[in-house]
């Protein structure tokens, strides 16, 4: 069957929002009008200082509630949102997995828990997980497009905010209160334990937060590696060397008065996980001990509102592991911080002044060493104005961030690719301006349409600038170009939402141009010298072209049935991207394809079951370094029984995915020709709450 055009099916979905359902697909008897089914009312924390909803924002962004989250929570942060419209992930086997939004991933895109960044060093390799527990979610905030006046120029792709709540955020209803969770089963044979516990008064709070996670080597159909050096004695049904092992504890506290609260959280993560990147026994042995401090005042001062602080300090450490044996060791002392401050109405003007500074001490040690020990520090202020006219809300902002890089030692030995080498004690700063304005209006009841336009600038990283070694995460040489400038972008975003009726959703479109955008090529294998490479590593060096993104996605809810204690839901998604290096007029790498999906819920009384089918396209505009990766369709189907006893709410969930148990490998993955996603997998478990 011919596939239709991405733009066709995006401008069905569109039409889909501008009309309730047929009166066919009513229940019977209702005499519920079409305004009455109300969705798009959840707040965005991330949004800024002043809580929104979905309908009212000028950008597509997206929400997993805690019901969401049941449904589609995995081992890895990437993996939990690769459903979600407008994201995927960087899978690097199951132990490790970065999102990315409408292709853009790595430094382009902001991962935050609470507002304050993961203070890891997951932005410099897709091997390297992000030191975050997705069970521990209450909600998980999606971002799409150019976030940077609140976060940073590496929000450029957009914002991931897992919304923890280590710190609690209200006083305790003077009760110990909690949730227990055990989950086990899986292509991996999963076995997780979670416990959630709460306890306090009116004025003071506290919060225990503890998992375990341990996960054996991944089922799969057919055999792992499929590249041409692929051994023919390879195992049938498993991918080698994928196994994981995660410990999560953090204790928390607040205090609470009638203008304010305070707290703070202490957290340690560890975890150990195997990397199946073909090559030997590969592991990652991560840790890392954070403390985290909010403190809010909630009543007028001077010309402020109120006032937020937050900040984080983090100690992080990573030794990656060959046959049992240290090969290299990642080490990162960060911290972040940032202040906002609304000031009061200025006639129809609301908004915020706000600051933010960061530090990173980053230093690898060992037989693969990339990028040189370095000294990052930045700082910034921003501003957030928004006012309202009539049936339109204008939202603008401005932003002004400063960064300095000092290295630490550098081998003065390594070989100069680029006709430049980098000496110890070197420093490069950086400044740049971002900006942006966006509309929302409200053509009719139940409908709005957002459109921001915004300017960015994202500053040079370590890595990109003084990069000079092997890598082995992924099989790579990598370089750095020292000359490279501000990453300039200019996006355009366009969403249409419809909230009331029996048919909810969003539908948006964008465009990103950028100048200077930099990225990984591949360079002749002889460009680094045998001595200096002699795995045979394939060189790349971080060059800047000039680039366009364009695409969009749709999530659709078809309200079928709507009574109480029984409905029946229809959920569509579908996203697009296409990403050119305007430069040299070809694609870039490790673009997601074309998707599509539709997931089927029915819910009566305390039972709730669902069903759902996903289709990737075969993704064939591709880097000319890279390989077609086929399409596939996995199915899933989930169960959910809720019930009290004993003054306890209990849930029972089994969730399945790829159902059919087809091959599926990720086109966006460094190790797809390596690794497919996991074969068929069906896990079980209890969720009590009290």
């Amino acid at each position: 069957m011919k596939t239709i055009f991405p733009a066709s099916l995006f401008l069905i979905l569109a039409a889909s929002l501008m009309g309730a359902a047929p009166q066919g697909l009513k229940s019977p008897g209702s005499n519920a009008g079409d305004d009455e089914v109300i969705t798009l009312d959840e707040m965005l924390v991330s949004a800024g200082p002043d809580e929104k909803t979905l309908f009212d924002l000028a950008q597509g962004s997206a929400i997993l509630n805690a019901e969401n989250l049941q449904r589609h929570r995995k081992a890895t942060l990437g993996e939990t949102l690769s459903a979600t419209a407008g994201v995927t992930s960087t899978y690097y086997g199951p132990g490790a997995s970065r999102p990315i939004i409408r292709g853009l991933g790595g430094d382009r895109i902001r991962v935050l828990a609470d507002n304050i960044g993961a203070l890891d060093a997951s932005n410099i390799s897709p091997d390297h997980n992000v030191a975050m527990e997705p069970l521990f979610a209450s909600r998980i905030e999606v971002l799409r497009g150019p976030s940077t006046l609140l976060y940073g120029s590496s929000a450029v792709g957009g914002v991931i905010n897992v919304i923890e709540n280590r710190i609690p955020t209200e006083p305790s209803p003077g009760k110990f209160t909690g949730t227990i969770e055990a989950r086990g089963f899986g292509a991996a044979d999963t076995r997780a334990g979670v416990a959630a516990l709460n306890a306090g008064t009116s004025s003071l709070s506290f919060q225990i937060d503890a998992m375990r996670e341990k996960a054996d080597d991944t089922r799969i159909p057919g055999v792992a590696r499929v590249d041409a050096e692929a051994p023919s004695d390879q195992p049938q049904g498993i991918i080698p060397n994928s196994a994981s092992d995660t410990e999560d504890i953090s204790l928390g506290s607040a205090v609470f008065w009638d203008g304010g609260r305070i707290g703070a959280a202490f957290r340690h993560y560890d975890t150990l996980y195997d990397v199946p990147s073909g090559e030997g026994e590969v592991s990652i042995d991560m840790h890392q001990n954070r403390f985290d401090l909010a403190a809010e005042i909630t009543e007028p001062f001077a010309v402020f509102r109120s006032a937020r602080l937050r900040l984080g300090i983090g100690r992080y450490k990573h030794q990656e592991l060959d046959d049992g044996e240290v090969a290299t060791t990642f080490r990162n002392k960060a911290w972040e911080g940032r202040l906002e401050l609304p000031h009061v109405a200025i006639g129809p003007l609301t908004g915020t002044v706000g600051a933010q500074a960061a530090y990173s001490d980053f230093s690898a040690v060992g037989d693969e060493v990339a990028t040189p020990p370095s000294v990052t520090r930045s700082d910034a202020f921003f501003l957030l104005e928004e006012f309202k006219t009539g049936k339109a809300t204008v939202q603008f902002g401005l932003r002004r961030e400063n960064q300095s890089i000092r290295l630490g030692e550098v081998d003065a030995d390594l070989p100069s690719v680029s006709g430049y080498a980098a000496t110890s004690g070197e420093r490069r700063t950086f400044s740049g301006t971002s900006a942006s304005v966006g509309l929302v209006t409200y053509p009719a009841e139940g409908y709005s349409i957002g459109v921001s336009v915004a300017y960015t600038e994202r500053l040079p990283t370590a890595q990109e600038l003084f990069s000079n070694g092997p890598h082995g995460g992924t099989a790579a040489y990598e370089v750095g170009s020292a000359g490279l400038e501000n990453e300039k972008s200019l996006g355009f975003d366009l969403s249409l939402r419809k909230r009331l009726g029996r048919a909810t959703g969003m539908v948006s479109a964008f465009v990103n141009r950028f100048s200077g955008f930099i990225f990984e090529r591949e360079l002749p294998q002889d460009a680094i010298p045998e001595e200096d490479n002699p795995d045979g590593l394939t060189p790349y060096q971080f060059t800047a072209r000039d680039a366009r993104f364009y695409g969009g996605e749709a999530e659709i809810r078809l309200h079928l049935i709507e009574t109480k204690g029984r409905d029946l839901h229809l959920e569509l998604m579908g996203d697009y991207v296409h990403a050119t290096n305007t430069t040299d007029r070809e694609s870039l790498p490790r673009i997601a394809p074309f998707r599509l999906g539709a997931h089927l819920s029915y819910t009566n009384g305390p039972w709730k079951v669902g069903a759902g089918v996903r289709h990737v396209f075969r993704q064939k505009r591709v880097a000319t370094s890279e390989t077609d990766t086929p399409g596939y369709t996995l199915v899933s189907a989930d169960i959910v029984y809720r019930c009290s006893m004993g003054g306890r709410n209990f849930e029972w969930f089994t969730r399945g995915e790829n159902l059919a148990d087809k091959v599926a490998r990720t086109h966006t993955s460094f190790l797809k020709e390596f690794t497919p996603l996991p074969g068929r997998n069906v896990v079980a478990g209890v969720r009590i709450e009290f």
